[in-house]
């Protein structure tokens, strides 16, 4: 049988080979089809066709640097923990039109996000939870050094 942190590293592995169209084959395969992406509050913001929209979004703004820069990668349950960050160079608007934040534009900039920790959730060989662990902020998070705010419920 394979471990959640072997499931977690073969995503990882295959996510970021060819990246953007990597991302989404790998998020294709690895999630399930009951995937859940929640927030610090443990609210569902995402499902896996929201999260691989999300993907596609990203995918066609930011330029092919864009990556994930893992720092620490464990097992933890019944899935793993990952702290690393995001990084890329904003060249194309961001479209975010679907979430109601509108139209982000390129700023040409290099981003690289703060170091963020998640959980994955694994059962079996799909990876079906992903929530920020410890204190980190989710999508608000990540969405803020792009000049994005979440609008409060």
């Amino acid at each position: 049988m394979t471990s959640p942190l072997e499931v977690v590293s073969a995503y990882l592995d295959a996510a970021w080979s060819d990246p953007p169209s990597s991302v989404l084959a790998a998020l294709e395969e690895y999630l399930s089809d009951d995937f859940q992406n929640l927030d610090e509050d443990g609210n569902v913001v995402m499902n896996k066709e929201a999260y691989m929209g999300m993907a596609r979004l990203l995918g066609a703004a930011f330029d092919d640097d864009f990556t994930f820069v893992v720092a620490d990668l464990s097992e933890a349950d019944d899935g793993a923990l990952m702290s690393g960050h995001f990084e890329g160079t904003h060249t194309r608007d961001l479209d975010m039109s679907a979430m109601g934040l509108g139209v982000i534009p390129a700023s040409g900039e290099k981003i690289v996000w703060d170091d963020a920790t998640v959980k994955w959730t694994v059962e079996g060989d799909k990876i079906v939870r992903l929530e920020p662990y410890g204190g980190t902020a989710g999508l608000a998070g990540f969405l803020a050094p792009l000049g994005v705010e979440l609008p409060s419920a």
